[in-house]
Protein backbone atom coordinates (compact mmCIF):
# COMPACT_ATOMS: atom_id res chain seq x y z
CA UNK A 1 0.00 0.00 0.00
CA UNK A 2 1.32 3.43 -0.97
CA UNK A 3 0.59 5.77 1.93
CA UNK A 4 0.78 9.56 2.01
CA UNK A 5 1.25 11.01 5.51
CA UNK A 6 0.25 14.67 5.45
CA UNK A 7 1.90 16.55 8.31
CA UNK A 8 4.53 13.84 8.43
CA UNK A 9 7.15 16.19 9.89
CA UNK A 10 5.02 17.01 12.95
CA UNK A 11 4.96 15.48 16.42
CA UNK A 12 2.35 12.80 15.67
CA UNK A 13 3.14 12.53 11.95
CA UNK A 14 6.75 11.50 12.59
CA UNK A 15 5.57 8.67 14.84
CA UNK A 16 3.02 7.55 12.26
CA UNK A 17 5.80 7.34 9.66
CA UNK A 18 7.97 5.36 12.09
CA UNK A 19 5.17 2.90 12.86
CA UNK A 20 4.45 2.45 9.15
CA UNK A 21 8.12 1.63 8.64
CA UNK A 22 8.02 -0.86 11.50
CA UNK A 23 4.98 -2.57 9.98
CA UNK A 24 6.98 -3.17 6.80
CA UNK A 25 4.03 -3.38 4.39
CA UNK A 26 3.92 0.21 3.15
CA UNK A 27 5.61 2.53 0.69
CA UNK A 28 5.63 5.82 2.60
CA UNK A 29 5.59 9.45 1.52
CA UNK A 30 5.93 12.08 4.25
CA UNK A 31 4.50 15.42 3.11
CA UNK A 32 4.78 18.74 4.92
CA UNK A 33 5.31 22.40 4.18
CA UNK A 34 8.75 21.96 5.79
CA UNK A 35 9.62 18.32 5.08
CA UNK A 36 12.24 16.33 6.96
CA UNK A 37 14.25 13.60 5.32
CA UNK A 38 14.03 10.10 6.82
CA UNK A 39 15.81 6.95 5.60
CA UNK A 40 13.53 4.81 3.46
CA UNK A 41 10.83 7.48 3.24
CA UNK A 42 10.06 9.81 0.37
CA UNK A 43 9.83 13.38 1.71
CA UNK A 44 8.14 16.13 -0.26
CA UNK A 45 6.98 19.68 0.22
CA UNK A 46 3.20 20.04 0.11
CA UNK A 47 0.69 22.68 1.10
CA UNK A 48 -2.33 20.46 1.75
CA UNK A 49 -4.64 23.48 1.54
CA UNK A 50 -3.90 23.61 -2.18
CA UNK A 51 -6.34 21.22 -3.84
CA UNK A 52 -4.45 21.16 -7.16
CA UNK A 53 -1.16 20.26 -5.46
CA UNK A 54 -2.90 17.63 -3.33
CA UNK A 55 -4.64 16.13 -6.36
CA UNK A 56 -1.32 15.70 -8.13
CA UNK A 57 0.30 13.95 -5.17
CA UNK A 58 -2.65 11.63 -4.52
CA UNK A 59 -2.38 10.13 -8.00
CA UNK A 60 0.49 7.99 -6.75
CA UNK A 61 -1.04 6.84 -3.45
CA UNK A 62 -3.58 4.31 -2.25
CA UNK A 63 -4.22 5.81 1.19
CA UNK A 64 -3.69 9.01 3.13
CA UNK A 65 -3.12 9.66 6.83
CA UNK A 66 -4.02 13.27 7.59
CA UNK A 67 -2.06 14.66 10.57
CA UNK A 68 -2.41 18.34 9.67
CA UNK A 69 -2.32 20.85 12.53
CA UNK A 70 -2.28 24.62 12.66
CA UNK A 71 -4.76 27.46 12.91
CA UNK A 72 -8.50 27.08 12.52
CA UNK A 73 -8.45 28.39 8.92
CA UNK A 74 -5.59 26.00 8.07
CA UNK A 75 -7.49 22.99 9.47
CA UNK A 76 -10.63 23.91 7.55
CA UNK A 77 -8.81 24.70 4.30
CA UNK A 78 -7.11 21.31 4.48
CA UNK A 79 -10.44 19.54 5.07
CA UNK A 80 -12.07 21.37 2.15
CA UNK A 81 -9.16 20.44 -0.10
CA UNK A 82 -9.39 16.78 0.94
CA UNK A 83 -13.15 16.75 0.37
CA UNK A 84 -12.69 18.14 -3.13
CA UNK A 85 -9.87 15.86 -4.21
CA UNK A 86 -10.43 12.44 -2.62
CA UNK A 87 -13.63 11.48 -4.49
CA UNK A 88 -12.55 9.99 -7.79
CA UNK A 89 -8.89 9.73 -6.77
CA UNK A 90 -6.82 6.56 -6.54
CA UNK A 91 -7.06 6.64 -2.73
CA UNK A 92 -9.22 4.00 -1.13
CA UNK A 93 -8.66 4.90 2.51
CA UNK A 94 -8.49 8.07 4.60
CA UNK A 95 -7.30 8.13 8.21
CA UNK A 96 -7.98 11.56 9.68
CA UNK A 97 -6.41 12.70 12.95
CA UNK A 98 -9.09 14.69 14.75
CA UNK A 99 -9.14 15.43 18.50
CA UNK A 100 -11.23 14.93 21.61
CA UNK A 101 -11.65 18.71 21.43
CA UNK A 102 -14.33 18.07 18.79
CA UNK A 103 -16.68 17.08 21.64
CA UNK A 104 -16.68 20.71 22.77
CA UNK A 105 -18.24 21.26 26.19
CA UNK A 106 -19.57 17.70 26.62
CA UNK A 107 -18.83 16.22 30.03
CA UNK A 108 -19.12 12.81 31.67
CA UNK A 109 -18.46 9.50 29.90
CA UNK A 110 -18.17 9.88 26.11
CA UNK A 111 -18.34 6.90 23.74
CA UNK A 112 -16.93 6.72 20.22
CA UNK A 113 -20.22 7.51 18.51
CA UNK A 114 -21.44 10.21 20.89
CA UNK A 115 -22.78 13.30 19.06
CA UNK A 116 -20.30 16.16 18.88
CA UNK A 117 -20.96 18.99 21.32
CA UNK A 118 -20.82 22.75 21.05
CA UNK A 119 -18.33 25.35 22.27
CA UNK A 120 -14.75 24.74 23.27
CA UNK A 121 -13.18 27.58 21.28
CA UNK A 122 -11.83 27.95 17.76
CA UNK A 123 -9.81 24.73 17.79
CA UNK A 124 -12.79 22.60 18.80
CA UNK A 125 -14.97 24.23 16.17
CA UNK A 126 -12.37 23.70 13.45
CA UNK A 127 -12.00 20.03 14.38
CA UNK A 128 -15.79 19.55 14.34
CA UNK A 129 -16.17 21.22 10.96
CA UNK A 130 -13.31 19.16 9.51
CA UNK A 131 -14.88 15.94 10.78
CA UNK A 132 -18.25 16.82 9.25
CA UNK A 133 -16.70 17.46 5.84
CA UNK A 134 -14.57 14.32 5.81
CA UNK A 135 -17.10 11.92 7.34
CA UNK A 136 -19.40 12.61 4.37
CA UNK A 137 -16.78 10.99 2.08
CA UNK A 138 -17.17 7.52 3.61
CA UNK A 139 -18.57 4.95 1.20
CA UNK A 140 -17.83 1.75 -0.70
CA UNK A 141 -14.99 3.42 -2.64
CA UNK A 142 -13.37 5.22 0.28
CA UNK A 143 -13.01 3.87 3.82
CA UNK A 144 -12.75 6.66 6.39
CA UNK A 145 -11.43 6.44 9.95
CA UNK A 146 -11.76 9.44 12.29
CA UNK A 147 -9.32 9.16 15.20
CA UNK A 148 -9.81 11.40 18.25
CA UNK A 149 -6.74 11.41 20.50
CA UNK A 150 -6.97 12.78 24.01
CA UNK A 151 -3.96 14.52 25.58
CA UNK A 152 -0.98 13.00 23.77
CA UNK A 153 2.07 12.45 25.96
CA UNK A 154 5.35 10.63 25.46
CA UNK A 155 8.65 11.73 23.89
CA UNK A 156 8.30 14.93 21.89
CA UNK A 157 5.11 16.14 23.58
CA UNK A 158 5.51 19.87 24.15
CA UNK A 159 2.01 20.33 25.56
CA UNK A 160 1.70 17.49 28.08
CA UNK A 161 5.32 16.60 28.96
CA UNK A 162 7.58 19.57 28.30
CA UNK A 163 5.28 22.30 29.64
CA UNK A 164 3.99 20.21 32.53
CA UNK A 165 7.51 19.13 33.45
CA UNK A 166 8.64 22.76 33.54
CA UNK A 167 5.68 23.77 35.70
CA UNK A 168 6.35 20.90 38.10
CA UNK A 169 10.02 21.83 38.45
CA UNK A 170 9.03 25.46 39.04
CA UNK A 171 6.54 24.29 41.72
CA UNK A 172 3.70 25.91 39.79
CA UNK A 173 1.93 22.56 39.45
CA UNK A 174 1.60 19.69 41.89
CA UNK A 175 -1.33 18.34 43.86
CA UNK A 176 -4.16 20.68 42.86
CA UNK A 177 -6.77 19.19 45.16
CA UNK A 178 -10.29 19.48 43.76
CA UNK A 179 -8.94 21.70 40.96
CA UNK A 180 -6.98 18.71 39.56
CA UNK A 181 -9.58 15.98 40.01
CA UNK A 182 -10.61 15.88 36.35
CA UNK A 183 -9.74 12.97 34.06
CA UNK A 184 -6.54 13.50 32.08
CA UNK A 185 -7.55 11.39 29.02
CA UNK A 186 -3.90 10.69 28.31
CA UNK A 187 -2.70 8.57 25.41
CA UNK A 188 0.88 7.73 24.46
CA UNK A 189 2.00 9.08 21.09
CA UNK A 190 3.05 5.60 19.94
CA UNK A 191 -0.50 4.33 20.57
CA UNK A 192 -1.89 7.16 18.45
CA UNK A 193 0.49 6.23 15.64
CA UNK A 194 -0.28 2.52 15.94
CA UNK A 195 -3.99 3.28 15.74
CA UNK A 196 -3.39 5.09 12.44
CA UNK A 197 -1.53 2.09 11.05
CA UNK A 198 -4.22 -0.34 12.20
CA UNK A 199 -6.88 1.84 10.58
CA UNK A 200 -5.09 1.20 7.28
CA UNK A 201 -5.07 -2.55 7.84
CA UNK A 202 -8.50 -3.51 9.20
CA UNK A 203 -11.84 -3.64 7.39
CA UNK A 204 -13.77 -0.38 7.74
CA UNK A 205 -17.54 0.17 7.46
CA UNK A 206 -18.72 0.59 3.87
CA UNK A 207 -21.36 3.24 4.54
CA UNK A 208 -20.04 5.32 7.46
CA UNK A 209 -16.74 6.36 9.00
CA UNK A 210 -15.13 4.46 11.83
CA UNK A 211 -14.95 6.81 14.81
CA UNK A 212 -12.39 5.91 17.46
CA UNK A 213 -11.53 7.78 20.65
CA UNK A 214 -7.87 7.31 21.57
CA UNK A 215 -7.48 7.42 25.35
CA UNK A 216 -5.62 4.79 27.39
CA UNK A 217 -7.95 2.75 29.62
CA UNK A 218 -5.72 3.38 32.67
CA UNK A 219 -5.47 7.13 32.07
CA UNK A 220 -5.68 8.70 35.56
CA UNK A 221 -6.88 11.97 37.02
CA UNK A 222 -4.65 14.99 36.52
CA UNK A 223 -3.43 15.02 40.12
CA UNK A 224 -2.18 11.46 39.71
CA UNK A 225 -0.38 12.33 36.49
CA UNK A 226 1.28 15.40 37.98
CA UNK A 227 2.43 13.40 40.99
CA UNK A 228 3.76 10.47 38.94
CA UNK A 229 5.64 12.70 36.50
CA UNK A 230 7.07 14.84 39.32
CA UNK A 231 8.40 11.72 41.05
CA UNK A 232 9.88 10.44 37.77
CA UNK A 233 11.61 13.81 37.29
CA UNK A 234 12.83 14.00 40.89
CA UNK A 235 10.75 17.14 41.52
CA UNK A 236 9.75 16.12 45.01
CA UNK A 237 8.23 16.63 47.45
CA UNK A 238 5.15 17.30 45.34
CA UNK A 239 3.73 20.61 46.40
CA UNK A 240 0.06 21.20 47.24
CA UNK A 241 -1.01 24.13 45.07
CA UNK A 242 -3.64 26.48 46.49
CA UNK A 243 -6.47 27.34 44.04
CA UNK A 244 -5.71 31.04 44.49
CA UNK A 245 -2.13 30.51 43.30
CA UNK A 246 -3.46 28.79 40.18
CA UNK A 247 -5.80 31.68 39.48
CA UNK A 248 -3.04 34.26 39.90
CA UNK A 249 -0.67 32.24 37.71
CA UNK A 250 -3.22 31.76 34.92
CA UNK A 251 -4.87 35.18 34.89
CA UNK A 252 -2.31 37.64 36.27
CA UNK A 253 1.06 36.20 35.27
CA UNK A 254 0.02 34.75 31.89
CA UNK A 255 0.39 37.96 29.85
CA UNK A 256 3.92 38.95 30.97
CA UNK A 257 5.06 35.33 30.68
CA UNK A 258 3.82 35.12 27.10
CA UNK A 259 5.72 38.30 26.31
CA UNK A 260 8.81 36.76 27.92
CA UNK A 261 8.38 33.57 25.85
CA UNK A 262 8.51 35.63 22.66
CA UNK A 263 11.31 37.97 23.69
CA UNK A 264 13.69 35.43 25.23
CA UNK A 265 14.95 33.94 21.91
CA UNK A 266 15.50 37.44 20.51
CA UNK A 267 17.59 38.30 23.55
CA UNK A 268 19.76 35.24 23.02
CA UNK A 269 18.15 33.22 25.82
CA UNK A 270 17.31 29.58 25.25
CA UNK A 271 13.60 28.68 25.08
CA UNK A 272 13.85 26.67 28.31
CA UNK A 273 14.86 29.83 30.18
CA UNK A 274 11.51 31.47 29.46
CA UNK A 275 8.97 29.94 31.87
CA UNK A 276 5.85 28.87 29.95
CA UNK A 277 2.60 30.67 30.67
CA UNK A 278 -0.24 28.68 32.26
CA UNK A 279 -3.26 29.26 29.99
CA UNK A 280 -6.56 29.89 31.85
CA UNK A 281 -8.25 27.26 29.66
CA UNK A 282 -6.18 24.56 31.36
CA UNK A 283 -7.74 25.29 34.75
CA UNK A 284 -11.09 24.19 33.37
CA UNK A 285 -9.54 21.13 31.73
CA UNK A 286 -7.81 20.01 34.94
CA UNK A 287 -11.13 20.02 36.78
CA UNK A 288 -13.32 18.62 34.00
CA UNK A 289 -14.92 15.24 34.67
CA UNK A 290 -14.92 14.19 31.02
CA UNK A 291 -13.81 10.64 30.34
CA UNK A 292 -13.50 9.24 26.83
CA UNK A 293 -14.19 5.56 26.21
CA UNK A 294 -12.04 3.87 23.55
CA UNK A 295 -14.14 0.83 22.64
CA UNK A 296 -13.48 0.89 18.89
CA UNK A 297 -9.74 1.42 19.30
CA UNK A 298 -9.55 -1.76 21.37
CA UNK A 299 -12.21 -3.93 19.72
CA UNK A 300 -11.94 -2.87 16.05
CA UNK A 301 -8.37 -1.62 15.73
CA UNK A 302 -7.01 -4.19 18.19
CA UNK A 303 -4.86 -1.60 19.94
CA UNK A 304 -2.70 -2.77 22.83
CA UNK A 305 -2.17 0.24 25.05
CA UNK A 306 1.06 1.54 26.57
CA UNK A 307 0.61 1.38 30.33
CA UNK A 308 0.46 4.60 32.29
CA UNK A 309 3.60 3.68 34.23
CA UNK A 310 5.60 2.95 31.07
CA UNK A 311 4.32 6.13 29.44
CA UNK A 312 5.39 8.29 32.37
CA UNK A 313 8.84 6.65 32.46
CA UNK A 314 9.22 7.17 28.71
CA UNK A 315 8.16 10.81 28.99
CA UNK A 316 10.50 11.46 31.90
CA UNK A 317 13.51 9.99 30.04
CA UNK A 318 12.81 12.24 27.07
CA UNK A 319 12.25 15.32 29.23
CA UNK A 320 15.51 14.79 31.12
CA UNK A 321 17.38 14.41 27.86
CA UNK A 322 15.77 17.47 26.28
CA UNK A 323 16.56 19.58 29.36
CA UNK A 324 20.03 18.01 29.74
CA UNK A 325 19.28 16.81 33.26
CA UNK A 326 21.09 14.00 35.00
CA UNK A 327 19.36 10.62 34.54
Amino acid sequence: MRVLVIGGAGFVGRRVVAQLQAAGDFAITSASRRPRSMPGVQALSLDARDSDALRTVLRDHDAVVNCVTGSGPDILANARSMAQVLPGSACRRLVHMSSMAAFGELDGDIDDDAPLGDGGGWYAQAKRDAELQLSALAGPDLGVALLRPGCVHGPGSHLWVERVGDWLRQRRLGDLGVAGDGWSNLVHVDDVAKAAVRALQVALPADAPLRANLVAPDSPRWNDYFTALAIALGSTPVRRIHPRQLQLDAYLAAVPLRVWERLAPRLGMGPSLAPPALPPSLLKLFAQHRRLRSTNATAVLGLQWTSFEDGVADSARWYRSSRQLAP
